[in-house]
């Protein structure tokens, strides 16, 4: 609709003024109308000629390539064997011609710029007229294909010309060109006057058995340029050399009489050479009367419709605008709607909720009242999009946005931020209890099965609640608050709701403090790698060694992992501090082999996020290929816990680790629920008991019965085992009579930088 109107009004405009030119301008209203038809026929002629040039270019780079991937045909040239190259070329010659009657040129030259091979003059070759070509001799110079519009003895041509080569050594030129006469033929059909060529005599050679401008036009002139009439049989023809003058040079068009008759002369396109050096202009010649009558009959029409639009303007723009403002009210409120809105729930998005947000404060403010803010994560909703699918997720926070809304005061704002995100501003509360019995019926109307396409899927949530204003008076704050009493909520162990308190910040504050530590220091370097050995208590050998990371913190400080572990894992810079453990430790025990040394079997933690990155087995690849590392000395350590978390996606990749030659560890075992189905069909060598059940042995009962049990469970899976803590000789020594031998602890060594490492296993040695 708003087109329509727009278009109504842009011809009613351009018919009144056309009349007014028409009727009113006398003299100067052809003027006007000519430029349009010149600029038209500038723009068809410009297209014309440029597609027609670029279809023969692309046409002659195809027949080149054929001709020029010939092997026998670039012998024969390469040998100056010409007869051969002719018998070769001149039928592809005849059948082109034959395709293409405006081929006119198809030439080998030499390298040094001489005339081989004339195909299309075949009793004229061998000579040297092509010496100082300029073309040719810039394609053998630059030996790079180019093209160009050339004017010679015999006529306007377009060229197109290769530089050959046989095994990578250039061996000459090969020529294509087509007469320019077909490009006017062209031109002369699609539009109605008489085309002419003019040229400068600097850009070519005189151009003979052509007509010239005589001298009684001015010498300038007479001595630059050269014509051609490409079509003498027009109608009303006139002679080339009674029209054109020297005016066309500096004018783009002017008007000449004749026997009392007006022609329009003008120029509508500029060629140039191919350094792009003008070298002459398209004239156009006609006769004024077409126009003129032209002029005349537009007039008449012009005003006819003028007045019928006017009319049927007058009738319906009343009718257009109303519609059209009704439809323009409408999709401002539809777009108004979109920019404020969920587009999958139709809950308030972030930038509505942002400014409802900020107007509760001014509100509360004005008022002295209180409301609640709460933030709403649901609880392990991305295992529904992995497993099920983002299609049932979408289902499934269609059906909860219904829920919530069905329970929050008319007065209540329910907002969905993003993802599974939602946020519920809660407004003139009275007492805090309020916000807890809201809280309670989110919490409650979750509990409730969704039933989704033959699924039954059990939802809970986290809740966070930051309280105005209490908390804060600042809109960016409560939502801050809120949401880190959400992840309190979590920490709880989800399913529950939490108020904020000021500690929660500073924890959180920490926490952000301690990211940026952790990643600053993995830039500089800080981190470092230490070495533990595992001994053999019954021959008191070494039989390998756990390596394990330290932060050397630039103000000199020595950081233990249960500082920044937990926090690398939470951010995922557990991934790149992990890879980093795993590269270094391989370097330096690949050193210590290749000095002799013993080091044993490297144990290295393996986070469970490196297991669920896809490119974890072919990182292990690389490393183990650019360390020149076997994989026989590498053991990776996984927790009992982890690999429960999901035992199925484990199990895939331990597998292909095992596939490896890499050994396999379950650490800390006996801390975890692990399943003994799972157990066995995890390709594990090995189980550590944890220091938990060592610390007391041999005095705690408890400690004992379980540290027996698992090394009994340990020889009925035919695995190996060995025992970590271990501080003391009894401890020692209850480990070794009940079958665990390998022992790791301070009983024998802490943890140490590789210097010391090393001169522990010279020791051993």
């Amino acid at each position: 609709m708003k087109f329509s109107i727009k278009i109504i009004l842009a011809i009613l405009v351009i018919q009144f003024t056309s009349s007014f030119i028409l009727m009113y301008l006398g003299h100067y209203q052809y003027i006007a109308v000519l430029d349009m038809i010149i600029e038209k026929k500038e723009r068809d002629t410009k297209y014309l000629v440029d597609n027609t040039f670029n279809k023969i270019k692309m046409e002659y780079i195809k027949y080149s390539i054929d001709i020029l991937s010939n092997p026998e045909i670039i012998n024969a040239f390469a040998n100056r064997d010409r007869k051969k190259l002719q018998k070769l070329t001149f039928p592809i010659y005849e059948k082109l011609r034959t395709q293409n009657p405006y081929l006119n040129t198809m030439h080998f030259y030499t390298k040094d710029t001489h005339s081989f091979l004339r195909l299309h003059k075949l009793d004229e070759h061998g000579d040297n007229l092509c010496t100082s070509h300029p073309l040719i001799l810039k394609v053998n110079q630059s030996k790079k294909f180019q093209t160009a519009l050339k004017a010679e003895k015999y006529g306007f041509s377009y060229k197109t010309i290769f530089p050959v080569f046989k095994d990578g050594e250039h061996i000459g030129t090969f020529e294509f060109g087509v007469d320019i006469k077909y490009l006017m033929s062209k031109i002369t059909s699609m539009n109605f006057f008489t085309p002419v060529f003019i040229a400068t005599k600097e850009a070519i050679k005189p151009i003979y058995g052509y007509n010239k401008i005589t001298n009684k036009y001015s010498s300038s002139f007479t001595n630059e340029y050269s014509f051609i009439n490409f079509q003498s049989n027009t109608k009303n023809h006139i002679s080339i050399k009674e029209i054109i003058n020297d005016k066309i040079i500096t004018q783009k068009s002017y008007i000449a009489t004749k026997n009392s008759k007006k022609y329009l002369v003008f120029r509508a396109y500029n060629l140039k050479d191919y350094n792009e050096n003008l070298i002459g202009y398209f004239i156009f010649v006609d006769d004024m009367d077409y126009y003129m009558k032209t002029i005349v009959f537009v007039r008449w029409i012009s005003i006819s419709i003028t007045l019928l639009l006017a009319i049927i303007i007058v009738l319906l723009m009343s009718k257009l605008i109303r519609r059209y403002t009704f439809e323009l009210r409408k999709q401002k409120n539809s777009f108004n709607y979109q920019a404020h809105h969920d587009a999958l729930t139709g809950l308030p998005n972030r930038v509505l909720f942002n400014d409802r947000l900020n107007r509760a404060i001014v509100k509360s403010k004005r008022k002295n009242t209180n409301f609640a803010l709460f933030f709403i994560d649901l609880d392990r909703f991305k295992h529904i999009n992995d497993s099920l699918g983002h299609t049932i997720g979408d289902e499934v926070l269609k059906i909860i946005s219904k829920r919530f809304k069905k329970i929050i005061r008319r007065n209540d704002t329910i907002s969905r931020l993003g993802g599974d995100e939602f946020t519920v501003l809660a407004e003139d509360l009275r007492e805090k209890t309020d916000a807890s019995l809201l809280a309670k019926k989110l919490l409650d109307i979750l509990s409730k099965p969704i039933i989704i396409k033959g699924h039954t899927l059990y939802i809970s949530s986290s809740i966070g609640i930051s309280l105005y204003p209490k908390d804060d008076t600042n809109a960016d704050n409560l939502l801050k608050y809120a949401d880190a009493a959400m992840y309190k909520a979590k920490d709880e162990g989800k399913n529950n709701f939490q108020y904020y308190s000021s500690d929660m910040t500073e924890l959180a504050y920490q926490k952000v403090i301690m990211e940026s530590s952790i990643r600053k220091a993995l830039k500089d370097e800080e981190f470092v790698v230490y070495f533990q050995p595992q001994i053999n208590a019954k021959t008191n050998k070494l039989v390998g060694m756990e390596a394990l990371v330290r932060w050397q913190h630039s103000n000199g400080e020595l950081i233990y992992p249960d500082k920044f572990i937990p926090i690398a894992n939470e951010t995922g810079l557990i991934i790149e501090l992990d890879r980093w453990v795993m590269k270094e430790s391989m370097k330096q025990v690949k050193l210590w082999y290749s000095q002799g040394l013993n080091p044993g079997v490297l144990a290295l933690n393996l986070a469970m996020k490196q297991i669920h990155e896809y490119d974890f087995i072919s990182i292990i690849e690389k490393m183990i290929k650019e360390i020149e590392y076997k994989p026989e000395w590498l053991e990776f350590e996984i927790t009992e816990g982890e690999i429960m978390n999901k035992p199925e996606n484990a199990i895939k990749v331990l597998q292909a680790l095992n596939e490896l030659g890499i050994k396999l560890a379950i650490d800390d075992f006996g801390t975890g629920y692990s399943s003994l189905l799972y157990l066995k069909q995890l390709p594990i060598s090995k189980l550590k008991i944890d220091k938990s059940f060592v610390q007391d042995i041999p005095d705690n009962e408890e400690d004992v019965g379980i540290t027996r049990a698992v090394i009994a469970l340990s020889k009925s899976l035919r695995l190996s085992i060995i025992a970590e803590g271990v501080e003391t000789k009894e401890q020692k020594d209850f480990l070794v009579e009940n079958g665990c031998e390998n022992i790791q602890g301070y009983f024998y060594a802490r943890p140490m930088p590789a210097t010391e490492m090393e001169k522990m296993l010279k020791d051993y040695s």
